[in-house]
């Protein structure tokens, strides 16, 4: 980088980047010899800098003595600005350099679960300790209109349940949570520790129209649906908290992901939901435009596959 200085009418000087911070290692070190030591540059490189931008400007910067370089009065008072220009571009640099590898910068996250308690919420939560300086824009909404706002540029990246794929998105499995049963007080199956799918075959299972009753029901009806026995299923035009309150007061049981937890309505019991090869879990995949070169968004990837040690993701 050159800088122009107009020392006197009709009289245009150019200083490099370089020669500036040539002055002010020199300065630093109280030697021309330590100065090129440390940049890595002979001796006789840095004075012929030196000297040249000494002859631009008019102005001796440096006594050269026995005891090494000493800023003249003159020479002093234009370090100031040498050093502060030179931290000022370093500075920019640096908040480049964070910008581009996705260390600063911002977000849109979308999502159709609670943030209460679950991964979603640990992993959100870790991505901020780990990167403060990354502002994380959270938008809740149902699965339709958060693929729609991915599609459109409004968010960067949506976590929904299920692994289904969106042929103008890119997708990758990020993680499971487990799925709870939510029982009433009272209810028989809230003496058991565990519940399989066979005890909920007698129940009245109540889901949510919304994210992510559609998706659970999906989910249970591939594990105890038959053509000639149907688990009693009744879906609800209501949010997930309202759910969960019309199960409080007996209304039926529901099934929901562990990111309930933490909501901490009254009067249910959380229960897991057991399967031949252990607690019945559910995917959540995150969804993502291929031509989105947010670089914090492919930083969000990366922290997710190393958090969860996951293959590499499908950028």
């Amino acid at each position: 980088m050159i800088f122009e200085f107009s020392i006197q009418e009709g009289a245009l000087y150019l200083i490099e980047l370089r020669q500036l911070r040539y002055l002010v290692a020199a300065s630093e070190a109280g030697s021309f010899n330590r100065a090129a030591r440390k940049l890595g540059i002979k001796q006789a490189t840095l004075s012929r800098h030196i000297l040249q931008v000494e002859q631009r400007l008019g102005m001796i910067i440096f006594d050269r003595t026995t005891r090494g370089a000493i800023p003249t009065p003159d020479g002093a008072s234009y370090l100031l600005g040498a050093r502060r220009l030179v931290g000022e571009f370093d500075q920019l640099n640096h908040w480049v350099r964070q910008k581009k590898d996705g260390i600063i910068g911002q977000i849109a996250v979308g999502f159709h679960t609670s943030i209460s308690a679950g991964n979603l919420r640990g992993t959100l939560a870790a991505f901020r300790a780990a990167y403060p300086d990354i502002h994380i824009d959270y938008v809740e909404r149902d699965r339709t209109h958060l693929l729609r706002d991915v599609e459109c540029g409004m968010l960067d990246i949506a976590i929904l349940i299920g692994e289904v794929p969106e042929p103008d998105l890119k997708h990758q499995t990020l993680w499971s949570d487990r799925i709870i049963v939510v029982l009433p007080d009272g209810h028989v199956l809230a003496e058991k520790e565990q519940i399989v799918f066979s005890d909920l075959l007698r129940e009245t299972i109540l889901l949510s129209a919304s994210d992510p009753g559609p998706q659970i029901q999906k989910l249970l009806m591939a594990r105890i649906g038959t053509p000639f026995l149907q688990p009693h299923i009744e879906v609800r035009d209501v949010s997930r908290e309202t759910l969960l309150c019309i199960v409080a007061i007996g209304g039926g049981i529901t099934l929901t992901s562990e990111a309930v937890l933490g909501l901490g309505i009254e009067g249910l019991h959380y229960r897991d939901l057991i399967e031949s090869t252990g607690q019945f879990r559910a995917g959540y995949s995150g969804y993502w435009r291929e031509d989105n070169r947010n670089p914090v968004l492919m930083r969000f990837l990366k922290f997710v596959r190393e958090r969860y040690s996951l293959p590499p993701l499908r950028i």
